[in-house]
């Protein structure tokens, strides 16, 4: 799953992950913290605790001393008053456990005989949800009630906008910056982008227009390394290319030598005999050399129609007396783009190899597909065992290991198909057909309309 993900991808997890370790931890140290404070008895909460104190605190003092009292009981959220008679309930509602819980917490409440009302009312807001207390009225000893009252404080400014709550705002908040993080990544990974193209485009010439050194530093460096190494790649294969060439057209003119000398011998069964050797060693320089300059391929690409190459190959291999056949007269159109004369090098190859270990018949048979094509050669030869499956695509690698002029060769026809295909951006493999021998299968892109 991991390794589908691009850098980009991967920096924009890593940032997430970041965000997300940090929000954890924050609500880790708001559990800690809610869990450290001391609980409280009987699960009262702080309204009700200092409801208590005031209520004690007052029954303690004289009448006298309780303005004094009830200015440090009041405060910004509640306001404590002193009457000679119970507030009217209404609008409120009875919080019946908070009363008991507040009885709990005073210790001067006087306690009533059973049956017996002791003056204790804890309310709610009649419009409000919850058990918030919000007026807590005492019965002190002298007869006098102690009021209780929360206070509506008006906010100072106001948490929504446009009649949404702040959450949705801090979502679209976070959104926006999301995207604009994106924006700055795209535009940091632009030049491996550019860079990326050009090093799947590069053929082994000098290029022509090298990518612009922009970005990070550590990216212009890795920029400006890729071209050193095009521009040391594309000398080594011109020399390599001249070498080659030198090579070539020595080894020619020694062949062309040896070719007279032959024709000048005066046994015409010695004769015969040096002019095939010297062909095959003239078919082998020429192999060798076409393989390891690595100019099979032509750069210029046009639509070539692989049922047309199989169609040519078969009528021309059974007019030389060869048991080749297409597996059906009625081919579909397999058109891909490629070099015609190096696609028809590779199905001249299959076949070629095909005949030489067949016994009496070979098909080629094509497939078309929405994305790539596909050509068969199947045989009724000997096949070829799993361990050699890779293995014969290797230069000079045969499987039968002679050099005999029926069945050996230069040991160069697989791979230099297998050159040719990868070119094309295609692929060659071989597996067991179903006329009991090799199929070999080659693949290439489709050509688009």
């Amino acid at each position: 799953m991991l390794g589908r993900i691009g850098l980009l991808g991967r920096i924009m997890l890593i940032l997430m992950a970041a965000l997300t370790a940090v929000i954890v931890a924050a609500i880790a140290i708001g559990y800690v913290e809610r869990g450290s404070a001391p609980p409280s008895p009987l699960g009262a909460n702080p309204r009700l605790e200092q409801a208590a104190g005031a209520i004690d605190l007052l029954a303690r003092l004289d009448p006298a001393e309780r303005p004094t009292a009830l200015r440090a009981v009041s405060g910004t959220r509640v306001v404590a008053t002193i009457k000679d008679a119970p507030p009217d309930p209404a609008g409120y509602r009875r919080l019946a456990r908070s009363e008991t819980i507040l009885r709990a917490l005073s210790e001067t409440i006087p306690r009533a005989e059973s049956g017996q009302d002791d003056g204790l009312r804890v309310f709610a807001d009649g419009d409000a949800k919850g058990n918030r207390p919000a007026r807590i009225v005492a019965r002190l000893a002298d007869g006098h009630y102690l009021v209780i009252d929360e206070i509506e404080t008006p906010r100072k400014f106001s948490l929504t906008l446009f009649g949404l709550a702040p959450g949705f705002w801090i979502g679209i908040l976070g959104i926006a910056v999301a995207g604009l993080a994106l924006l700055g990544a795209q535009r940091e990974m632009r030049p491996l982008r550019r860079l990326s193209a050009a090093a799947e485009a590069f053929d082994g010439s000098p290029p022509a227009s090298p990518v612009p050194v922009s970005g990070a530093p550590d990216v212009q460096r890795l920029v400006r390394a890729v071209h050193a190494m095009q521009e040391r790649v594309a000398a080594l294969l011109q020399e390599r290319s001249f070498l080659i060439g030198a090579i070539s057209h020595d080894l020619k003119t020694y062949l062309t030598r040896l070719r007279l000398r032959a024709e000048s011998w005066p046994d015409p069964v010695g004769r015969d005999r040096m002019a095939a050797d010297i062909d095959t060693m003239t078919d082998l320089i020429e192999t060798s050399l076409a393989f390891a300059r690595g100019t099979t391929v032509s750069q210029i690409r046009g639509r070539v129609d692989l049922a047309d190459l199989a169609a040519v190959e078969a009528a021309e291999r059974s007019a030389l007396g060869q048991p080749v056949a297409l597996a059906s007269d009625d081919t579909a159109e397999a058109t891909v783009p490629g070099d015609a004369v190096a696609l028809r090098r590779v199905v001249a190859n299959l076949v070629d190899n095909a005949v030489k270990f067949g016994r009496e018949r070979v098909e080629i048979a094509l497939e078309s597909g929405p994305q790539h094509c596909s050509l068969r050669v199947e045989d009724d030869g000997p096949g070829v065992g799993a361990l050699e499956a890779a293995a014969i695509f290797s230069p000079f690698y045969r499987i039968e290991g002679s050099r005999n002029r029926q069945t050996g060769g230069s040991g160069l026809g697989l791979a230099i198909a297998r050159q040719i295909a990868e070119a094309h951006g295609g692929s060659i493999a071989v597996c067991a057909g179903r006329l009991g021998g090799a199929c070999f299968t080659l693949t290439l892109p489709r050509a688009g309309g």
